[in-house]
């Protein structure tokens, strides 16, 4: 089953009850800028939304067998006409109520987790990319409406991460792939 702490995260950043209402013909039309966006395929999940003005925050699932690190200066955002990685993740804790930042997190094995990423974002309540690093691939973000982002919500919410074969899971929630995977571009010297 879904750690609990996904359940906490999913309807932390979903403000207001979701409204399951089809999306109008404007709606439908490709986006341009979006405060939600998501990554889907068979190994990983990621989803960004803006959940206020400049507070992004990132959850991921682990559909894979191996550990793996997201660093903060992996994830990029565009910002209208400017790109800014992140600087810092921020992870609520229980004990103190305050948030604990750090460089990097941990992606375990058939696992799940949300946090806050923090970066110079200004006031933006709306990105036009978002990009994320993972190993030796870099995970292009697709925009979704908040109907689009609030549906798959609800299904990444039923995935069962102690399956043994996610393709059942696949087949009955009718999770499509979203977002495009490529390997990432050596970085150049002095670009850490």
């Amino acid at each position: 089953m879904i750690r609990p702490i996904l359940l906490i995260l999913l309807s932390f950043f979903a403000q207001e009850p979701p409204r399951l209402t089809r999306p109008s013909a404007a709606e439908n039309k490709p986006l341009d800028k979006s405060a939600y966006f998501a990554f889907v395929d068979h190994d990983y999940i990621f989803t960004i939304e803006v959940v206020k003005p400049g507070i992004p925050l990132l959850n991921f699932v682990s559909m894979t067998n191996q550990e793996n690190r997201i660093y903060a200066k992996d994830i990029r955002l565009v910002l209208g006409n400017r790109k800014s990685a992140a600087k810092l993740l921020s992870v609520e804790t229980g004990e103190f109520r305050q948030p604990m930042s750090v460089v990097s997190i941990a992606v375990h094995a058939r696992s799940s987790f949300g946090v806050r990423i923090d970066g110079d974002f200004g006031d933006v309540t709306e990105l036009s990319g978002a990009t994320i690093r993972l190993g030796e691939d870099d995970f292009q973000l697709a925009p979704l409406s908040k109907f689009e982002f609030e549906l798959l919500a609800l299904k990444v919410n039923r995935l069962n991460l102690a399956s043994p074969d996610f393709s059942d899971d696949w087949r009955v929630l009718k999770l499509e792939l979203l977002g495009s995977r490529s390997p990432a571009r050596k970085r150049s010297v002095g670009s850490d």
